[in-house]
């Protein structure tokens, strides 16, 4: 970078300093700072003003504010991750860090002042626009939004450090997963057998199939000769609508074994699928979808795992949980009947047989002291011999 020095006064001097382009703009930056004393002292302040630009420490004064970069940061960023990616940070920083945070200008912004705002959203009863409490995690997700935003900032020298580094964000509540007994997962199934999409939900106890994973399903992932079924793509809900998507990790990517019961529900909804489809003829809208409203389009997520789910619950009588603990039953029953656990986490499509165990410890703890016990009774057997 290049720079020099003018006299501006008897103990006065002028340091210019050329900083390339602006990386928000592309227009062309230089600083100006008047230096009094010697042109030693001068000569000293333009040395260190250059080295902190080469070594990527410097930053010029600019009176851009935290909201005004935020929404730049967002259009550049918007061709780099995927369109729910975006919207899921665009919705962060609209709803929560602007209105808080979005007056500040970007160069001020202080760590005690991202950490009182991470402690209000948690205190504020109203803050998620339905009266109720941000939890720990919901305030985890803001912190990563802005974390990753004031890193770009960082990279393109418009500040000298993330404040986010020195902010403590709230540590993560484990919730211990909630599941049905077997006599609950058969209650249940045989309460809605007659229900229109009876398979979906024989499905997700079945295979422990995500909502996303079920919903974005296609026939042409089964498998019928083989007895599988392989997860190619997810449906995940848009801002307006919903998109089918690869997932996001290769894990995710596997290929399931199908008990027979559980091809033939498949079948059977095929069967039903298809009358539908003659039925209505050129109105059906064919998007090779397994589970589709009765005119082929795609079904809201939302809609399937609140209201329509809760319906069935309350049909069969059996203890209310969420839809995401259909796929807890199906590795806690598995867990249970002594499946190993390397087992249980590719089924899942886990990233690591940790995240498995640490979700259902309660379970293979108790398989452990099965498994000691069982020690205790080869060892008595022996010693009779």
């Amino acid at each position: 970078m290049a720079g020099s020095i003018r006299k501006r006064g008897e103990n006065s001097w002028e340091i210019k300093a050329e900083l390339g382009r602006d990386p928000m703009t592309g227009k062309r930056r230089r600083i100006f700072k008047t230096i009094r004393g010697t042109k030693r002292d001068a000569e000293k302040a333009l040395r260190d003003i250059l080295r902190s630009i080469d070594e990527g420490t410097f930053s010029a004064p600019s009176k851009i504010t935290l909201a005004e970069f935020l929404v730049q940061w967002l259009q550049i960023h918007k061709a780099q991750v995927a369109t729910t990616t975006w919207e899921w940070y665009d919705m962060i920083c609209h709803k929560h860090i602007i209105p808080e945070l979005g007056h500040i200008p970007l160069q001020k912004l202080t760590p005690l002042a991202v950490q009182s705002f991470y402690a209000k959203k948690l205190d504020s009863k109203t803050l998620d626009g339905k009266g109720r409490q941000l939890s720990p995690s919901s305030v985890r997700h803001i912190h990563r939004v802005l974390h990753k935003a004031l890193n770009h900032a960082l990279k393109m020298q418009l500040i000298s450090r993330n404040p986010c580094d020195a902010v403590e964000p709230p540590k993560p509540q484990k919730k211990e997963a909630k599941f049905w007994t077997p006599e609950e997962a058969g209650q249940f199934l045989e309460a809605i057998r007659d229900d229109r999409l009876y398979a979906l939900f024989h499905l997700a106890l079945g295979t422990g199939l995500r909502r996303g994973e079920l919903l974005g399903l296609k026939w042409e992932s089964i498998d019928f000769a083989k007895g599988t079924l392989t997860v190619k793509e997810e449906l995940v809900r848009r801002r307006r609508g919903t998109l089918v998507k690869e997932p996001k990790t290769e894990k995710s990517r596997r290929t399931i074994p199908l008990s027979q019961e559980t091809l033939d529900v498949l079948k059977a909804h095929k069967v039903a699928q298809n009358k539908e489809r003659l039925l209505l003829g050129d109105q059906y809208q064919n998007n090779g979808l397994v589970f589709t409203t009765v005119d082929g389009r795609p079904l809201e997520p939302t809609y399937i795992s609140g209201d329509y789910f809760h319906r069935m619950i309350k049909k069969a009588g059996v203890r209310e949980i969420n839809f995401h603990a259909l796929r807890h039953t199906h590795a806690t029953l598995l867990g249970a009947a002594g499946v190993p656990i390397k087992a249980v986490s590719e089924r899942l499509g886990h990233s690591s047989i940790a995240i498995t165990g640490d979700i259902y410890s309660h379970v293979f703890s108790e398989m452990d002291r099965q498994a000691a016990n069982a020690f205790d009774t080869i060892l008595r057997k022996a010693r009779v011999r």
